[in-house]
């Protein structure tokens, strides 16, 4: 019954507007949090420079009455003296004429020593133009903005998008979207569906070509290719990536300096249709790119909405020019956030990161927010605890065919390699009704899918696996529903109710958490009412099922944490209700108590007792706690060394 838990919540980093500095500095911290507030209920888009003074600015879009598109909007800078440790209020740059909108600005550091700010002008829903400003005075003065294209039209410029090349060309990447006779779902005058094209200057802006080609995406899509990205590789050629609808960035490649591009191709940067960033490292080709990861390492949640769910949001590095990603480390990962439009700049051996965290929740507000991250915890490689434990989850992996394949998988997964472990489970598909763990290979392609459309195929296949009455896996496939949060309807929500009131008592427990799901009225008092049950086995398995439930009412938490602090020390349930509680953190004055439970568990437990605690108490292990699960990598059970490694995992990429 024991699993990989896929989906908690790991912990957040908040900071101030100022932050005082300290002799052991955090490797990850918020510097800048700038709240939606009702005068400016949106503040986004932007981009850094590094005056010579050593002053890093930071230049974004300030909105007013609204925080669309096309709300009213202005260019604001703050700066830091400290390299992004502390920051100034904001100051307001450019305010646009009457009647138009400036935002999403590029800056850079010209060859000459100028430097260039680059920003939208928008003049309606179907005028939106690249202009660029010079500033020869280090931001002190700028020249009036210039149009950089005579074409009318529908032009969009990304934040951060503008480069130079060593050799002195500047790249203009650009979305162009045709204009339409009708508003769109967003208010646009436009076709959402862009077309990528590139411009090109070798006199620092003051004429521009356009390359010899412009690419559309080569299939059927709402989105087309949209808000492209442009960097210099190590040899001289130049990566262009953009956001789409098909579940991944894909990317076009020119070996001429950007008067050609290749056709459009899918990468292994798997995402919703939001924005990435890349840039070069400092004194390094590898490239380091922020994004929003649907490969499954880290949990997400496909959102029925084509622009949502861009959480979340994960930092990977690339040693071969954007072929393969590596050491992926989290940033932010609030599934009640969209996190997009990042900044990148590097300040000493920091990174700063900009980035809007847009609330879908009524209690928070959005939030402009920079974040600064040390370049040597970011970029590190496995250590050789890592090493060690992924080789175990191999050995697993490569041997068993039970389900100890699949934990061994979800906590590769877990460790980075979501790509490649969702490359040998398609591989499986062909002959996967006859493995015994059938259900398992459709939870992993499930969970790694980065479109609805392949997620459902995957849950399809599970429902039908449960509604076939002599299925011997029927208990995996119910369960797997669970884990997949899926809301049942149909047959299944029929097959499910039937189960819950005549099935197996094992089978009754599963039905009630997909029911729950589903939103059926006294589901949730079912599961509560089972945690009291004098059967242990039963209170162990409707622990289990809240543990996944996640979001319960203060009532339902009261009753956990007593079943929790009631069960009697040594028996099943007591590790299943404890780790529930601490994973949900039920009574957060009693969260340290169930901290040294989970821990005596881990010590003295068996099998299946210590894997249910690595999953649901991982989130609060430090990485000083981890000599406590050394000992767990040499264990007779191969449960026990999954969960010891996928806690070591976990502890390495997260925190």
């Amino acid at each position: 019954m024991s699993d990989l838990i896929r989906r908690l919540v790991s912990l957040g980093m908040a900071g101030a507007v100022a932050l005082p500095l300290f002799s052991a500095e955090p490797e990850n911290v918020v510097t800048l949090s700038i709240p939606a507030t009702a005068e400016h209920p949106r503040n986004s888009e932007g981009a850094f420079v590094t005056l010579r003074s050593g002053r890093v600015a930071y230049y974004y879009s300030q909105f007013s009455e609204g925080a669309s598109d096309f709300s009213p909007c202005r260019v604001v800078e703050v700066h830091s003296d400290d390299q992004g440790r502390t920051w100034s209020g904001p100051k307001v740059m450019f305010t646009p004429e009457p009647g138009t909108l400036e935002m999403s600005v590029s800056v850079l550091r010209l060859a000459s020593g100028r430097i260039a700010l680059f920003s939208a002008i928008k003049r309606g829903t179907s005028d939106c133009h690249p202009f660029m400003r010079i500033s020869s005075d280090e931001g002190a003065t700028w020249s009036a903005p210039r149009s950089l294209l005579k074409a009318p039209g529908y032009f969009v410029l990304n934040n951060d998008r503008v480069i130079q090349t060593a050799r002195g060309r500047l790249i203009l990447p650009l979305a162009f979207h045709r204009v339409m006779g009708q508003l769109n779902e967003g208010g646009h005058s436009v076709d959402l569906r862009a077309i990528d094209l590139w411009y090109y200057s070798d006199d620092e802006g003051e004429t521009w070509t356009e390359a010899k080609n412009w690419w559309a995406l080569p299939v059927e899509s709402q989105t087309g290719l949209q808000e492209p990205g442009v960097v210099e590789l190590a040899d001289g050629s130049l990566l262009s990536w953009s956001r789409t609808d098909q579940g991944r960035q894909y990317e076009s490649r020119s070996r001429d300096a950007g008067v050609t591009w290749s056709a459009p191709q899918p990468t292994l940067l798997r995402s919703p249709a939001a924005p990435a960033s890349i840039k070069r490292l400092p004194g390094s080709g590898d490239l380091l790119a922020v994004f929003n990861d649907y490969s499954g390492q880290f949990p997400f949640t496909l959102s029925n909405r084509t622009y949502s769910g861009r959480s979340p949001l994960v930092a990977a590095i690339s040693s071969d020019g954007g072929a393969h990603w590596r050491t992926a480390k989290l940033l932010e990962n609030d599934p009640k956030r969209d996190y997009c439009y990042i900044a990148i700049h590097y300040v000493g051996d920091a990174v700063l990161f900009a980035y809007i965290a847009v609330s879908n929740a009524p209690d928070k507000p959005s939030e402009m927010t920079i974040r600064r991250v040390n370049l040597p915890w970011l970029t590190a490689p496995d250590d050789d605890l890592a090493l060690r434990s992924k080789k175990i989850l191999h050995e697993i992996f490569d041997r068993e065919e039970s389900w100890i394949k699949i934990h061994a998988a979800e906590a590769l997964i877990a460790g980075g390699e979501a790509i490649d472990i969702r490359e040998r489970f398609l591989r499986m598909v062909p002959n996967v009704d006859s493995l015994p763990y059938r259900v398992g290979v459709w939870r992993v392609l499930a969970n790694t899918s980065p479109t609805m459309r392949e997620r459902a195929e995957c849950v399809a296949q599970v429902e039908k696996i449960f509604l076939n009455p002599k299925s011997p896996d029927r208990s995996q496939a119910i369960e797997t529903l669970g884990k997949l949060r899926c809301s049942l309807s149909g047959p299944m929500l029929e097959a499910a109710r039937k189960t819950a009131v005549e099935g197996p008592e094992a089978l009754k427990v599963l039905a009630y958490w997909t029911l729950q799901l589903t939103g059926e009225p006294g589901a949730l008092d079912h599961l509560l009412e089972m945690i009291r049950s004098s059967d242990v086995d039963k209170r162990a398995v409707a622990a289990y099922a809240l543990r996944w439930l996640r979001d319960l009412p203060p009532a339902a938490m009261s009753a956990l944490a007593r079943a929790a602090d009631q069960e009697a020390e040594g028996t099943r349930a007591k590790a299943y209700l404890t780790s529930a509680a601490y994973a949900l953190n039920a009574d957060p004055s009693r969260m340290t108590a169930w901290r040294a439970t989970l821990d005596q568990i881990v010590t003295t437990g068996n099998m299946e007792t210590r894997f249910e605690v690595c999953n649901g108490g991982v989130q609060g292990v430090a990485p000083a706690d981890l000599a406590r699960y050394l000992p767990l990598l040499d264990d007779p059970g191969a449960d026990t060394r999954v969960g010891a490694a996928l806690t070591i995992l976990y502890v390495r990429a997260r925190k």
